[in-house]
């Protein structure tokens, strides 16, 4: 069982600094994947975002207004006002069959419940901050992608790269004087196909 103190960030105290949100509806189930922050971080995000392209947005929703229902210890063991459940992106369809082996193998390296992949309804998992990096290069770059061999090449590269390798990919793919860096990746992973 994973620790308090290994939930997330230390510069948190350990608060977790991801969730992945399970949520289902006519269309079937989708996973979700939000970054969480303080809402002046998320806010200086955005200012910086929109600085370098005014076209890029940050989807941000009060973490109160997501997560209100969750049933996972991570909600009643911190205090969460003034924090910002920041939108990655949200998979279905292919896209989300394409993600699930790399979700799967991700959630059982850091000894979190996969149950959210499986459950009916609604399900949290709150993930520290290596593991949300690692979900977040693969639902950035498996969203724009059309061939489901081309998805499932970019979900096997992220798999096999280090934690070091991801932050550094994460870096590129976040920053705003790096708008080409979810291509440069998915280049890197699927360009043999």
């Amino acid at each position: 069982m994973v620790g308090a103190g290994q939930l997330g960030s230390s510069v948190y105290g350990g608060r977790p600094t991801f969730a992945l949100a399970r949520r289902d509806n006519s269309d079937g189930a989708s996973l979700t994947l939000y970054e969480l922050l303080p809402e002046a971080q998320a806010i200086a995000r955005r200012d910086r975002l929109q600085r370098g392209n005014p076209r890029r947005g940050l989807v941000s929703e009060e973490f109160k207004s997501v997560f209100r229902e969750s049933a996972a210890p991570e909600v009643d063991r911190w205090e969460w006002d003034d924090w910002t459940a920041v939108k990655v992106t949200r998979l279905s369809e292919s896209r989300l069959r394409a993600i699930l082996p790399l979700v799967r193998e991700t959630l059982r390296g850091a000894d979190r419940d996969e149950s959210v992949l499986t459950a009916a309804g609604s399900a949290e998992v709150f993930l520290p901050e290596t593991v949300g990096v690692r979900l977040a290069l693969g639902f950035l770059g498996v969203k724009p992608i059309q061939r489901v061999d081309r998805m499932r090449a970019f979900c096997r590269g992220i798999a096999r790269m280090s934690d070091e390798e991801c932050y550094y990919w994460h870096a590129k793919c976040r920053s705003p004087s790096s708008p080409n860096g979810e291509k440069a990746l998915r280049t890197l992973l699927t360009d043999h196909l």
